[in-house]
């Protein structure tokens, strides 16, 4: 029998979650859930799941940013979106992030089977197809969007492409996602900076040179032309080349050849050009500094990244992936990002763009000594009036310290178990509690995952409660609908549902 394709089903809403996740088990699917979008990040590790579904419109982390945020994670990993009547501008934004499709509300259990086989199908091709190294450009803003798409449609051309935009802005990131977007992704990926090497010696790394060329060339060497053929060239800061090189690289560009220092043949390149630069190339053959005819070369497909401080509405995604990233990297929790935090961070001009928003949200995860980041960890970065009528965070919530033994003597044999506290009953988890009462202390074994716990707290505590339905819903302050869905998706999976007193299943 082959194995059930996972799927995560994400939705604040108990009954809408509980009904999704029902309709896809009698579908052949193994259906697991998540309250939000920050639990599904917590669930979610490249391979884990099949697909997801996820509704749009979710309180903290709206299915927008949790698209974003899966694809970061796992660029591979089907995106289903719900979203109600009225929404669809939003879905189509989430779409361009990467969500495979949408489903407006009401449908059907056949339309959400469907659609979700229907993404596992296509994205199963996109596993095949798509290179590893095609990264994901997290947004949801509309400009940034449109030049993303802009970008992908020009991928499978030989154009040449100019990015202008400032420093900081993942100019280099772009020209990879273009090279991984691209026929010409199996071939090589090379980028060279123009400003970070001396102008006597930019030529030979350019195009080479033959022994003897020069003094020192005790052999030949490719150039950087001939390295990246038959895949991408990157030319970083092109408004530096000198304007004697400027010739040199407008005739390789017309005539696909490069000639060696030292050299008596041109030699055929198959190469794509993508030119990056911080200045504004336009201004800088006015004043001269660099040639006309090489800027109209360059200038085939245009493409421009906006600042962050253009991107308000990118500011707070970039941060929350920036400190879940440092603080796996650094084996520490991710952390609970305020309020506070999120209002001063708008509050710097950020005028180093992304790069610096790294540097910034990577320092406070490394040096936080809690386990939430506010206002607090920005009193380095923010002048003291920058902090005036930020808004008030909520209090932290309060953490329960697992429950440890105490220590035994260094003079004790070694024991393999430790006793539970007293009063405890120790449980298994695929074996619910049968007349335990409310309040008894339960030991379980840690590493259980969340439908496994929801499942035995449910089961146990209808029992206690002599299988009332209504007041098993009230104790867990959930839905009666809930607690009827879930009953029905544990009786399908052969658990045995504690029977009421009244011998009715619908109190």
């Amino acid at each position: 029998m082959a194995t059930p394709l996972r799927v995560l089903v994400v939705d604040d809403d108990p009954g809408m979650r509980d009904g999704m996740a029902l309709s896809l088990k009698r579908s052949g699917f193994f259906a697991e859930q998540a309250r939000g979008g920050e639990e599904a990040l917590r669930m979610i590790r490249p391979g884990a799941y099949d697909a997801v579904v996820t509704d749009l419109r979710m309180p903290g982390m709206d299915g927008l940013q949790l698209t974003a945020r899966l694809k970061a994670v796992d660029p591979t990993l089907p995106v289903l979106l719900i979203t109600a009547f009225g929404s669809l501008e939003t879905a189509r934004e989430a779409m361009r992030l990467g969500a495979f499709d949408f489903l407006s509300k009401p449908f059907s259990p056949e339309e959400l089977s469907s659609a979700l086989n229907k993404a596992l199908k296509s994205e199963g091709h996109l596993k095949a197809e798509e290179p590893a190294e095609a990264p994901v450009i997290l947004t949801q803003d509309p400009a940034l969007g449109e030049t993303l798409a802009l970008a992908r449609r020009a991928a499978d051309s030989r154009a040449t492409i100019l990015i202008q935009a400032e420093s900081g802005t993942g100019k280099e990131l772009l020209a990879k996602l273009i090279h991984g977007s691209s026929p010409r992704r199996s071939g090589p990926f090379v980028a060279i900076n123009c400003a970070a090497i001396p102008e006597n010696l930019l030529e030979s790394e350019l195009f080479g040179y033959e022994k003897g060329a020069f003094t020192g060339a005790t052999g030949m060497k490719q150039g950087r032309f001939e390295q990246a053929d038959g895949g991408t060239l990157v030319l970083d800061e092109v408004g530096e080349l000198p304007l004697g090189l400027q010739g040199k690289l407008l005739r390789v560009l017309q005539e696909r050849t490069v000639d060696r220092l030292g050299g008596t043949r041109p030699i055929p390149v198959d190469v794509r050009l993508i030119a990056l630069t911080n200045r504004d190339l336009q201004t800088e053959v006015k004043a001269g500094r660099f040639r006309e005819d090489l800027y109209y070369r360059l200038n085939v497909i245009p493409l421009d990244l906006p600042p962050l401080r253009d991107r308000p509405g990118d500011l707070n995604l970039l941060a929350a992936h920036f400190a879940e990233r440092y603080a796996r990297e650094n084996d520490r929790t991710v952390p609970e990002l305020v309020p506070s935090f999120f209002a001063a961070l708008a509050r710097h001009p950020w005028a180093g763009n992304i790069r610096e928003l790294e540097n910034v949200i990577q320092r406070c995860v490394v040096l936080s000594q809690g386990r939430r980041l506010s206002q607090q960890d920005l009193h380095w970065l923010l002048p003291a009036e920058a902090f005036e009528g930020l808004p008030e965070d909520p209090p932290e919530s309060v953490r329960l310290e697992a429950w440890t033994p105490p220590p035994s003597p260094a003079s004790a044999p070694r024991r393999e178990a430790v006793a539970a506290p007293a009063g405890a009953v120790v449980a298994d988890s695929q074996k619910p509690l049968v007349g335990v009462a409310l309040g008894t202390p339960v030991v379980l074994p840690l590493g259980l995952s969340l439908p496994e716990l929801e499942r035995f707290w449910l089961l146990s505590t209808l029992s206690a409660l002599k299988g009332n339905r209504t007041h098993c819903a009230e104790q867990l302050d959930i839905a009666l609908r809930t607690v009827r869905n879930k009953i029905n998706e544990y009786k399908a999976d052969g658990f045995a549902i504690p029977p009421s007193q009244r011998g009715r299943d619908d109190e």
